[in-house]
């Protein structure tokens, strides 16, 4: 009578997306932004790890910004920074969160001393939409939340107040990002990037036979292990499924012919080129040669990169320019005119 045979197979985990959500909190003045508020923590998370939805971030930013702006070299804040450096990075916000916002300083005349950019990942709208919280750590809670007054030219007698920005189109307390629909897309390539990393670092790949010749121990023996084993290799970042054979010697271990899909390699690029794609629909790109992406065996010339980037240009740029115009007037009470991009010069910085 053959033996019965000790296998377990550790499956890698489902990827859960994290979802957008907003919570009054019962004992806090503030909405939680996210179910655990820390959306805009993993949204910023996502711009760093993905390389083309950053690629197309840094690229849209590059484009709202032009070849300059009205008075971008005016010196705007205590800190040196000009108009051009502190609307960079308030435009970055924009495409990240699809929000903004700007901290206004008064001096003890009542006019506007100061202007810089406050970080969207550090406010927390009141439950009244009169104020916003600011915190350096809303993970920790390591400080107490200082309110602030939303912006208000009527109430000068204010030493600070934020100028909370939302696309005209938010129907909630929080903005959602204009890409929202492709964060799978966007966590899929990052674990694409992980799993390619994971296997040239150890060569440790997907559908891979583990024999453990020391002999079989005891069930809870072998489930603690398996369980250690599976929190620290499954996942993208370790690529893949692991097979795990208990066996009293080498003798009587298990031996396979074959354990990877033949296609596997032409099934992940096809996969990975489809995850591409859905991060540029997403943004709206007209384009992908738009952020320096060659379209295969084609190339490009630069009438189609024109034409495309005219497109580009009058239905995704120029409104993200005259919202950051119009919010801009509300503070410098001046028109903020941005020079529109073009191939033959850039902005020096």
């Amino acid at each position: 009578m053959s033996e019965k045979l000790n296998m377990s197979v550790l499956s890698v985990p489902n990827v859960t997306t994290t979802r957008f959500s907003e919570k009054v909190m019962n004992t806090n003045d503030y909405v939680s932004y996210g179910a655990d508020n820390k959306f805009p923590d993993y949204l910023w998370q996502k711009y760093t790890d993905c390389a083309t939805h950053q690629a197309i971030i840094n690229g849209k930013v590059d484009y709202i910004l032009g070849n300059g702006l009205t008075d971008g070299d005016k010196i705007v804040n205590s800190k040196g920074e000009t108009l051009y450096e502190v609307v960079k990075k308030i435009a970055l916000d924009q495409q990240i969160f699809g929000g903004y916002a700007i901290q206004v300083v008064y001096n003890r005349g009542g006019e506007i001393a100061d202007i810089y950019w406050a970080d969207f990942t550090k406010l927390r709208l009141s439950k009244s939409e009169k104020q916003v919280y600011w915190c350096d750590d809303w993970n920790g809670y390591q400080a107490e939340p200082i309110a602030y007054d939303l912006f208000n030219p009527e109430m000068t007698n204010k030493t600070t107040q934020i100028l909370y920005c939302r696309a005209s189109t938010c129907r909630s307390f929080y903005p959602m990002p204009s890409y929202t629909a492709a964060l799978e897309a966007i966590e899929t390539e990052i674990k694409i990037q992980n799993y390619h990393l994971n296997n040239l670092t150890n060569g440790f790949s997907a559908s891979t036979l583990i024999n453990m010749n020391g002999g079989i121990p005891t069930k809870d023996e072998r489930d603690d292990f398996e369980e250690r084993l599976n929190a620290k290799y499954s996942g993208a970042d370790n690529a893949g499924k692991l097979i795990i054979s208990w066996n009293k010697n080498k003798e009587t271990a298990c031996s396979v012919e074959k354990l990877e899909d033949d296609n596997f390699d032409k099934k992940f690029a096809q996969l990975a080129k489809d995850t591409q794609r859905n991060i540029f629909i997403s943004h709206r790109v007209t384009s992908p040669c738009l952020f320096g992406v060659v379209p295969e065996n084609t190339g490009f010339s630069k009438q189609e990169y024109e034409e495309a980037f005219e497109v580009f240009n009058r239905t995704i740029i120029k409104p993200y320019q005259d919202d950051l115009s119009i919010q801009l007037r509300k503070v410098l009470n001046k028109d903020i005119v941005f020079e529109v991009f073009s191939l033959t010069s850039s902005k020096s910085e």
